[in-house]
């Protein structure tokens, strides 16, 4: 597919100073699509214009930018205005540590729905409807193998990732007559600079081998066409068919994995459970 007149002159990614929307951009703007790059720290989004800019011949914008904040809507406008906006990627969201729900404050929950939820809305709503009027246009909404069920020290965030599953399936069925694909890009633990800061240990007992951000980006571009959702990785692809099999072991499956990641006990209070015999 020709990317740029299917998905030009404009893409913004949310997130895409480093990690899977850095490898976006990259590709884009091999392309020849012009980038808008949002991102929370300053010094990440420059890096990033600079990189491009002195690799591809196209225009790179970068705006630091709360995606949890309040204003969102009326910024993203300002972001835009003026400007034709073929592809919205939502790239942002990944978890920082790992705890039993109860156990972790409720300001953390709420920031996580803010980022995986509103956030998308707010984008989706705004982008989606220009999208439509010219009758071409792309949106990829990153997700997470934990969307696919509830597991354990990961209440929260799971349930906010499956929150993305469903809005990508809704506006794939929406805004596919119009000529507008949608796809719920699915990305399993995968090797960038969030997951290397939110504790992850991926030499832990959970055997978990993470994905490159440029192959992830790769399978979400090359399957935009083919939504509503596509799962990154052939192992991830042939775990995501396991948990749709049986819901109490995808639960199972998801909570072990989280734990092994984060070094938790599994079954969860096994430690303490030990602890009792102890006494």
């Amino acid at each position: 597919m020709d990317l740029f007149k299917q998905y030009g002159p404009w893409a913004i990614i949310a997130g895409g100073s480093e990690g899977i929307g850095f490898s976006f951009a990259k590709q884009l703007a091999q392309a020849g699509i012009n980038l808008i790059l949002l991102a929370r720290r300053e010094e990440a989004l420059t890096q990033a214009q600079q990189a491009l800019q002195q690799d591809y011949s196209v225009d790179v914008r970068v705006h630091c930018v709360d995606l949890t904040s309040p204003q969102l809507e009326s910024q993203l406008t300002d972001i835009t205005a003026g400007l034709e906006i073929g592809l919205m990627i939502y790239n942002a969201g990944a978890m920082h540590g790992a705890e039993l729900f109860v156990d972790d404050s409720l300001a953390k929950a709420q920031q996580l729905i803010n980022l995986n939820c509103h956030g998308p809305a707010v984008f989706c709503h705004l982008l989606a409807k220009p999208m439509r009027d010219r009758g071409r246009g792309g949106i990829i909404l990153l997700s997470s193998m934990s969307g696919f069920a509830g597991g354990a020290y990961v209440a929260a965030y799971a349930a906010t990732k499956s929150f993305d599953i469903v809005f990508a399936e809704a506006l794939w069925a929406e805004l596919k007559p119009f000529g507008v694909n949608v796809l719920g890009l699915v990305a399993g633990a995968t090797d960038t600079p969030a997951m290397a800061n939110s504790d992850i240990d991926f030499d832990s007992e959970s055997g978990v081998t993470p994905m490159q951000p440029d192959d992830v980006a790769t399978e979400g571009l090359q399957n935009l066409s083919n939504g509503p959702i596509h799962v990154a990785g052939e192992t991830n692809r042939a775990v995501a068919q396991m948990l749709s099999a049986d819901r109490l072991q995808a639960i199972e499956l998801l909570s072990m994995g989280a734990a092994g990641m984060y070094n938790k006990p599994f079954p969860v209070g096994s430690d303490r459970a030990k602890t009792d015999e102890s006494v």
